[in-house]
């Protein structure tokens, strides 16, 4: 992925949505609907490396939404409409989506000297993943937070170039005031070789594998993607330790109660032979390993929380995300969980029982694994805990 962040021109326009015809108003400013469009062009320069071979490259930008100095339509209609902002200058503006709508196109391309056989191609653009944070007024958790867009070109030639993209995307959602987290976890693949263990270090934490060698690999997807990813595959335990193929993330601290979040991009394949067991997994657990909660993603494209409670569905093949927020409390811990995109579909709240209740006091991990027996793989990136201050 390549991350681009000078642009030769920004638009936009941001102005509240109109009410239908016996809609309820809203009940204050703060639950106002507002379109908001944006428009410009990015500069890319991205240049081809073969005469024979297309050049495949996800471009990701995020124009200015709410800037240093008030800069962005968000700071500009806070201002227009008189939107109170919170006293606590611990936060920051965002936009929470209803509908989006984005577009990308080739803007500007050059080929040198001789052009052989020379292409430049946008093939999709869809936005980048959304986040999830808490709202500063209501401490409640607040979704698919806009973070920009995702672009995938493709440029052949050795002496082609993809100069500009410009782009139109447009947006109906809500401004919100998030409070700004703490980040206990954030995976970071890209600097780690294809096809070998995920590094140690993690852009925020650290990391370890389990399992037979060659089962926790990173690797550099053929299907549209963002970033490299770090790919589970299902095997019989390890003949030395016993372990079975799994991710750990440590968290950099274990902070008791509070409300966390974990985000992650998940991409589930069909499996090889449909008769097959294959089951992925993903655990919440202490610093030492000890689980309070997993959530299965099932043969039957399921979602299933501790075995016991299917909340939705996935869709194989295609990319979809998972959000969970943790609220851990003193007389019960409970869990919002979120599947989308892609073709998922799931929202439900989970009550931890007893004594996982007490376990999740101690949250300090999160686990990534293949249980026994189960065969095929899944791919996961962009995971990250954060905790609410």
């Amino acid at each position: 992925m390549k991350v681009l962040t000078d642009f030769a021109g920004q638009n936009w326009l941001i102005t509240p949505a109109a009410l239908a015809v016996g809609e309820q108003p809203p009940q204050s400013i703060h639950d106002q609907k507002f379109l908001l469009v944006l428009s410009g062009v990015v500069i890319a320069n991205l240049e081809g490396n073969s005469t024979s071979q297309w050049l495949h490259e996800t471009l990701s930008f995020l124009p200015d939404m709410a800037g240093p100095e008030n800069s962005g339509p968000l700071n500009w209609a806070i201002g227009r409409f008189g939107i109170p902002r919170p006293t606590n200058p611990n936060v920051t503006a965002a936009f929470s989506l209803e509908e989006w709508a984005p577009f990308a196109s080739l803007s500007s391309v050059f080929d040198q000297n001789q052009s052989i056989n020379a292409g430049f191609a946008v093939d999709v653009w869809r936005p980048n993943h959304f986040i999830t944070g808490t709202d500063a007024f209501t401490h409640l958790p607040v979704g698919n937070i806009f973070t920009g867009i995702n672009v995938d070109v493709a440029v052949i030639d050795t002496d082609a170039w993809i100069y500009r993209v410009g782009y139109n995307i447009t947006l109906l959602g809500k401004i919100v005031f998030l409070t700004v987290p703490k980040i206990l976890f954030s995976s970071n693949f890209n600097s780690t070789q294809d096809n070998t263990p995920p590094s140690p270090t993690q852009a925020v934490g650290t990391a370890t594998v389990e399992g037979s060698r060659n089962t926790v690999v990173v690797v550099d997807p053929s299907f549209p993607h963002t970033d490299k990813w770090v790919q589970i595959t299902g095997a019989p335990p390890d003949p030395k330790t016993g372990q079975l193929p799994a991710f750990i993330g440590h968290l950099t601290e274990v902070d008791g109660l509070g409300v966390y979040n974990f985000s992650a991009a998940i991409f589930v394949p069909s499996p090889s032979v449909p008769s097959q067991l294959d089951v992925s997994s993903i655990s919440f657990a202490t610093a030492t390993g000890q689980e309070f909660m997993h959530i299965d993603f099932t043969q039957d494209n399921k979602v299933r929380i501790d075995d016991l409670v299917v909340i939705g569905s996935f869709v194989r093949n295609q990319v979809f995300l998972l959000q969970v927020t943790l609220n851990i409390a003193a007389a019960q811990s409970t869990a919002h969980v979120v599947v989308s995109g892609g073709g998922a579909s799931g929202d439900s709240v989970y009550t931890m029982p007893v004594p996982f209740h007490n376990i999740s006091l101690q949250f300090g991990s999160i686990k990534l694994w293949k249980g026994f027996e189960n065969t095929g793989s899944f791919d996961v990136t962009d995971i990250v805990v954060s905790r609410e201050p």
